[in-house]
């Protein structure tokens, strides 16, 4: 089952969606023009995360301060009480925020790399885009960026819980 939090990142911060996503939560990425836009996320359950100060007071609004994206996500996770408990490591796309499913071998056979091919047997792909996934050195380089950074163990195989 997916986290249940949701988020609106504003557009200024698409690295921090990226994160968010691989985290495993519903994460739209777009500009939040004006209050009635934000009010609309609100309603919707959507926590908005954004660097304008003039959202800055807004209930639904996680205002973060920093720049680095590191330290963008701390902010979030400690302002919203995020626990490990809470998130599905990558079972979302990165691109498009869909979840993940898990797709024959077969019919990945010439959209990956060859050796990739031989050398796996379990891929992903996201339904709306078709980027296809699988456990390999980027989403370990991941798990070790999301550790030093929340201090969370995972693994780095796609959909969720213990990827």
């Amino acid at each position: 089952m997916p986290a249940e939090k949701r988020f609106v990142v504003d557009s200024m911060l698409g690295k921090v969606a990226k994160w968010l996503r691989a985290l495993g939560f519903e994460t739209r990425y777009q500009h939040v023009e004006d209050l009635q836009q934000l009010d609309q996320y609100a309603q919707q359950g959507y926590h908005v995360v954004t660097r304008n100060s003039r959202w800055e007071k807004h209930p639904a609004t996680v205002w973060v301060t920093a720049d680095d994206p590191r330290e963008q996500l701390r902010e979030i996770v400690a302002t919203l009480k995020i626990g490990p408990a809470e998130v599905r490591p990558f079972c979302r796309c990165l691109r498009c925020n869909e979840l993940l499913q898990t797709v024959d071998r077969a019919l990945v056979a010439g959209h990956v790399p060859d050796y990739i091919y031989e050398n796996r047997t379990v891929f992903h792909q996201c339904p709306q885009c078709r980027q296809v996934y699988w456990a390999g050195s980027h989403p370990s380089h991941m798990v070790d960026w999301l550790h030093a950074t929340l201090g969370w163990r995972f693994s780095s195989n796609p959909q969720g819980g213990s990827p």
